[in-house]
């Protein structure tokens, strides 16, 4: 097996065991294992954030397109305040003011607080 083939392999499994392992729910720290009920923001108030639940709906988009969220790493809520989908070149933010919005890269709602190993750092 050639090396390339060998990551490749490699990468998918991984990703497919990281799907497998958030969808049990044993991940407090997981987007997967948010309910719309318990979601918060992140501001001061503690009122559930019904857009924060939207954007990780993704039952409308089909296995590949979830494939190529795992493959760039995406998360709901970033982990450095610096780097978030809102401040990357490749989000849009939703017209409609729903909270969601969407990125050039991948298929689906995105969150503006959301991140991944894509990210760019929007211009002035």
């Amino acid at each position: 097996m050639k090396r390339k083939d060998f990551l490749k392999v490699f990468a998918v499994t991984a990703a497919a065991s990281t799907v497998v392992l958030s969808a049990c729910g044993d991940d407090p720290k997981s987007p997967t294992s948010e309910s719309t009920e318990g979601a918060t923001s992140n501001s001061t108030n503690s009122e559930p954030t019904a857009a924060k639940a939207d954007c990780n709906d993704l039952s409308g988009l089909s296995e590949a397109d979830i494939k190529q969220r795992e493959s760039v790493s995406y998360v709901a809520l970033s982990t450095d305040a610096e780097k978030n989908c809102a401040n990357c070149r490749f989000f849009k933010a939703a017209e409609d003011g729903s909270g969601c919005g969407s990125c050039q890269l991948i298929k689906g709602p995105v969150s503006p607080e959301g991140n991944c190993k894509s990210w760019f750092k929007k211009d002035a």
